[in-house]
């Protein structure tokens, strides 16, 4: 096997169903091509990073119950780039010279840019996380700035009137205004695939990823006389919460992307993304000159309000008695224990499963007074490392909503956390 032949079956190792033969010959040729098992590992790190990460907190649904997930209603959005390039740099039309010099001059162009900044307009709430989105909903600005220095990296993303994120090179921060005021790790997922915004050259380092997925989207290629325009149509999911309540499952959509990139420089400039459902087509965000190598100012970027902050990555020291207690908890018994400590005012009984709520829980509580909790039933969705739990509502005046949960318990201690609904 050659060089050229492994790039042409590399994907084939992604397949649960590849034969034994080949899979033999795709490893017997990376133990002795170290250039070619290289571009495997960079190939299966991308395909680990377009797998369901760890989301951020949620906000509640709004009263349709259809909440927006990046990594579904979106995750085609990341697809869009890869897929793109791959397209621009495999394509017949142009010349094999042509392709090299772009490419080469691309990555080379984003490796120098030593500053980044965009503003991005999605159909989203001003202190909804960043993979929140709902069609319904005006645009909102977000404004993106990263910079770096030396060995280290700056950014701040910020919801207008609403939710921000900073990295300061050690740390993360988030927050909603008199709201919420989370520290994570350098390494926190936050911004969860959001974060593929804040480094371009990662998107272009991800285009060969496309030898797996291009086979499942549409690409168009036009050029101008300073411009190329790459038109990728896909599906992805329809991230609606009632509809996974009650099929136990999810429907699909299309997505289009529209990725504008000068010629020159083979820098990208411009993103427009379109969801289609039932026969409509709604832009759902759209990207506006994204500007490299301006001056930034750190101290802005990093700047932190005064306030008492949470760090998620600190979970409570438990007893052997309640760790095992909390561990052969089933998620709808963990939901119900927490609803109903929040109702009660009683935070001591869920204050484990409450990292990113324990800022808000008196609020959480008065807002959830006397109310009922009842009717739980656990839903799981392949998008979502965590489950849903659905449960009705009765409010004092007696009336009924049907609301959600989200939880999940891949942490250390493999227990239930809230991670969102509320």
């Amino acid at each position: 096997m050659n060089c050229n032949e492994f790039k042409e079956k590399v994907a084939d190792l992604f397949d649960k169903n590849i034969d034994m033969q080949t899979q033999v010959q795709l490893s017997e040729h990376m133990d002795n091509c170290p250039e070619c098992k290289a571009y495997y590992e960079e190939l299966r790190e991308t395909f680990n990073l377009l797998q369901p990460q760890e989301p951020a907190i949620m906000t509640k649904a709004k009263s349709s119950h259809k909440l927006w997930h990046y990594a579904a209603a979106a995750a085609i959005f990341v697809f869009g780039f890869v897929i793109g390039w791959s397209h621009l740099f495999s394509t017949p039309a142009v010349a094999e010279r042509t392709r090299i010099t772009f490419l080469q001059q691309s990555i080379m162009s984003v490796q120098n840019v030593g500053s980044f900044q965009l503003e991005v307009y999605a159909r989203t709430s001003p202190q909804g996380n960043f993979a929140y989105f709902d069609p319904a909903m005006p645009f909102i600005k977000t404004d993106i700035q990263l910079l770096r220095q030396n060995d280290s990296l700056f950014y701040r993303v910020e919801k207008e009137n609403g939710r921000t994120i900073v990295s300061d090179g050690s740390n993360q921060y988030m927050w909603i205004p008199n709201a919420l005021y989370l520290k994570g790790y350098r390494g926190a997922n936050f911004l969860e695939r959001f974060a593929n915004l804040v480094f371009p050259e990662r998107l272009l380092n991800m285009q060969k990823s496309a030898i797996v997925l291009s086979k499942e989207n549409k690409v168009n290629l036009a050029e101008t006389d300073t411009t190329v325009v790459l038109t990728i149509e896909g599906t992805e999911k329809y991230s609606d919460l009632q509809q996974l309540f009650e099929t136990g499952k999810m429907d699909d959509c299309r997505v289009i992307i529209e990725n504008t990139f000068t010629k020159n420089d083979g820098l990208l400039r411009f993103v427009k993304l379109w969801i289609i459902k039932d026969g409509q087509r709604t832009m759902l965000l759209h990207i506006d000159n994204i500007r490299y190598n301006v001056i930034l100012n750190k101290a802005g970027i990093v700047s932190l309000p005064d306030a008492e902050w949470t760090d998620v990555a600190k979970q409570e020291s438990l007893s052997s008695d309640r760790l095992e207690q909390l561990q052969n908890e089933s998620a709808e018994q963990a939901a119900k224990r927490i609803l109903e400590a929040i109702i009660k005012g009683n935070e001591k009984q869920a204050s484990e499963a409450l990292v990113y709520y324990n800022s808000v829980f008196n609020a959480l509580s008065m807002k959830l007074k006397d109310c009922k909790a009842s009717d739980y039933q656990a839903r799981k969705e392949s998008s979502y490392a965590g489950v849903y739990v659905f449960y009705t509502l009765t409010s004092p005046n007696g009336k009924q909503e049907k609301r959600h949960v989200a939880l999940r318990n891949d942490n250390q201690q493999h227990i239930w956390i809230l991670d969102g609904g509320l």
